[in-house]
């Protein structure tokens, strides 16, 4: 099991890594929030937001929660990898979140939560393997 905690630490941290990373360059590509809005544009001004897509205002949403979730799944990352107790127990909040994430996340967020809630892993968190510092 102590292999499936280290994946779940590995994952979670890259996963928080990749979501910031990629919130950031949509972000800049776009032209920031008013060009993936589209409120920028020169020949039709929208500023309400009844008048702006709802593809326009669901992007927006997802790059939000992307910037969100990046710093705590990073951090829960390299604390499951480094055998904190603080880290299982936020790393079960964390994968439920991760549950939003279509489909990708779905499927990171089930195998978090079947790894973090086995048996054999709460004895990994109680007497830390050799190879896990415990800082």
């Amino acid at each position: 099991m102590e292999v499936h905690v280290r994946n779940v630490g590995l994952i979670l941290f890259y996963l928080g890594i990749a979501l910031g990373v990629i919130a950031v360059i949509t972000l800049v590509a776009f032209g920031g929030l008013d060009g993936i809005m589209l409120t920028n544009n020169p020949f039709y001004k929208r500023k309400d937001l009844a008048t702006i897509p709802l593809d326009r205002v669901l992007a927006v949403v997802a790059i939000f929660y992307s910037l969100l979730m990046a710093a705590p799944l990073a951090i829960v990352g390299r604390g499951i990898l480094r055998f904190q107790p603080w880290a299982k127990t936020l790393g079960l909040f964390v994968a439920a979140l991760t549950l939003l994430f279509f489909p990708i996340g779905t499927g990171i967020g089930i195998y978090t939560l079947w790894v973090l809630t086995d048996e054999a892993t709460e004895f990994l968190f109680a007497n830390v393997p050799a190879g896990g510092a415990r800082r």
